[in-house]
């Protein structure tokens, strides 16, 4: 008998379970964490509907864009900027063609390190210009030396170090990044959207 109480009040809680997710989800979703210690481990709490996920998103040409791609993209920006800034860059800022000092170059990184976060910013930290002052020719060109040294010898470090989910997917763009950054006026995107397209 106190077992068929046990099922009832179990069956009776799932079904208040279910009808709060179906109120929630109509504005928001909550994580389904914060009904497990109600929940004994052997009922199972449905997935969200196939409804409530988004479109992939698509690029100006109606082609399919790989978020996975731009997070990669914004997290290996990130990086750039921040080893730029970090001490541990400065041996690879020295060159005898330069007339910026390690200082000037941090001051220039900072007031722009905000704003990198996609293929065309970080493109134009890199590819110089013929009608940019001296000053900003020899940043672009201590940038790209940093970004060069970081790609080389310190990604695969920061990658197995760092929070980044897709830890092999960062790794498998690393030779792409570093392609781009040794010549920067080819640096227009990072995936092959034709390969992507024959798959799918």
């Amino acid at each position: 008998m106190g077992l068929l109480k046990q099922k009832i009040a179990r069956a009776l809680h799932h079904q208040q379970l279910l009808l709060e997710v179906k109120k929630t989800k109509a504005t928001f979703s909550l994580p389904l964490t914060s009904f497990s210690p109600q929940v004994s481990s052997k009922e199972h709490i449905p997935s969200p509907s196939v409804e409530a996920k988004k479109s992939p998103a698509t690029s100006s040409s109606g082609r399919r864009r790989s978020c996975t791609g731009n997070n990669i993209m914004k997290n290996y920006c990130r990086a750039l900027a921040n080893f730029g800034l970090s001490p541990i860059a400065e041996p690879y800022m020295r060159a005898e063609e330069e007339s910026l000092s390690p200082e000037a170059f941090r001051a220039i990184l900072e007031a722009k390190k905000k704003k990198v976060n996609c293929i065309k910013t970080l493109r134009s930290l890199l590819l110089q210009d013929g009608r940019e002052s001296k000053e900003m020719k020899a940043f672009k060109s201590i940038f790209q030396k940093v970004c060069l040294a970081f790609l080389k010898f310190f990604c695969v470090n920061w990658i197995w170090n760092s929070k980044v989910a897709d830890k092999m997917k960062h790794l498998k763009y690393r030779g792409k990044m570093l392609r781009r950054v040794q010549n920067p006026q080819f640096f227009t995107y990072l995936e092959d959207f034709s390969k992507k397209e024959k798959h799918n």
